[in-house]
């Protein structure tokens, strides 16, 4: 940065907007899951349509993070995020007239965009705080990640009411409304007045530049994957394995949403003071030892206990490895933070249906717990200390 311009030492009111733009697309985001069941009824869907209807949006917006992270961290966050939000507002209130299957497969396409706007405020935030507060300001942004809740407790409540069409477009509302208050009040952080604008090709570059890009999408597809697996897991887990009513059981997952949610700020604030490999070390090892412990017939109550501090573990583990994200790559962030959450909503798509698979063909939920134990298996292979630093002065020789 220019010896002109001072280090951002925080905003406020940007960090609130955006973590208010964040929940508000992930609102939106989520729409399809608690309105299929509406859906399949209209349409007469059978299982794999409705699996093609939720899964769209969704890994859409995954693999979208990354050419979107590019864009903002050419065009700037205020003008992507604004555009985002805008865009959002009309295929989701078209939606609300769809009348066949594949008109509302069409909508969802499209409005799934909102989901990349993970990698759109990542930058934005962390470029305007200093390093030793970037962890907890970017925990606080991740829990816009509660839109999924607000989706998932409002629209059925309006579907009921109003009908399911209504909801698309009570929902879409709030994103138009975002886009002119984040363009009018938001800003970007300040940079140098004479740095020269990256071209994409620049941009790219990132990519070939570290290893350590791979390890962070790794520990992301296992943090956020598990938190999205195991938020739609756990409501089958409990109503088969402890035969719980539809309604605790979904009651208990939601305590697993929150606990995992609002953890993220634990986790970046930790990551300010700790070392980011050493938190992702113990935590691999507490989720390790977690999901090998439930393999044991245990008791509802100690089901939930170990599963809820799991959900504080994989909180935690998010506010992490997007500290680690800002911290090696300060001048890329939303070209890596793009890849990094990709690769986190890729872990959410694909986790559930191997889960679900080896759930049908052994009827066995054992099984699935020592697939996902695997995975942490893996993610500690990656933080052997010296490959770590072989990686850090990598990086730091390219910057």
């Amino acid at each position: 940065m220019d010896a002109s311009v001072q280090t951002p030492q925080g905003n406020t009111k940007v960090l609130i907007l955006a973590t208010l733009a964040f929940a508000t697309c992930f609102a939106g985001w989520a729409l399809f899951s608690p309105l299929a069941a509406y859906l399949k009824v209209e349409f007469k869907l059978s299982s794999t349509a409705v699996g093609l209807l939720l899964a769209t949006p969704v890994l859409l917006g995954s693999i979208a993070r990354v050419p979107i992270g590019v864009l903002t961290d050419k065009f700037g966050d205020r003008r992507v995020f604004s555009v985002l939000l805008l865009f959002g507002f009309f295929p989701m209130f078209i939606a609300g007239f769809a009348h066949s299957y594949g008109f509302l497969l069409i909508c969802g396409f499209f409005f799934g965009l909102v989901g990349t706007s993970f990698a759109v405020g990542i930058p934005q935030v962390s470029q305007w705080y200093p390093k030793e507060k970037q962890g907890l300001a970017l925990g606080i942004y991740g829990v816009g990640n509660i839109g999924s809740a607000v989706a998932t407790f409002g629209a059925p409540i309006l579907a009921e009411s109003m009908g399911w069409h209504k909801v698309f477009m009570i929902y879409s509302v709030p994103l138009l409304i975002m886009a002119f208050v984040y363009w009018f009040f938001s800003a970007d952080a300040p940079k140098p007045v004479n740095a020269k604008p990256p071209t994409f090709s620049d941009k790219l570059k990132v990519y070939k530049s570290s290893h350590l890009i791979w390890v962070f999408c790794l520990f992301y597809f296992m943090t956020f994957g598990f938190f999205v697996t195991f938020s739609l897991w756990l409501p089958s887990y409990f109503r088969d394995f402890y035969k719980l009513t539809p309604v605790k059981a979904g009651s208990f997952t939601a305590i697993f949403v929150f606990a995992t949610t609002f953890a993220r700020i634990l986790g970046g604030y930790l990551a300010d003071r700790i070392p980011g490999r050493r938190i992702l070390i113990v935590l691999s090892v507490v989720i390790l030892s977690i999901l090998i412990f439930l393999n044991l017939n245990v008791s509802l109550i100690t089901s939930l206990t170990v599963f809820y501090l799991m959900g504080v573990c994989l909180g935690i583990g998010n506010g992490v490895v997007f500290k680690l994200v800002t911290e090696y790559f300060s001048k890329d962030t939303g070209a890596v933070g793009g890849m990094v959450g990709a690769a986190g909503g890729l872990g959410g798509f694909f986790l559930p249906i191997i889960l679900g698979t080896i759930k049908d063909y052994t009827n066995n939920y054992s099984l699935g717990f020592i697939f996902v134990s695997l995975v942490c298996l893996i993610c500690l292979s990656f933080m052997e200390e010296k490959t770590i630093t072989k990686m850090h002065k990598k990086v730091a020789n390219v910057a």
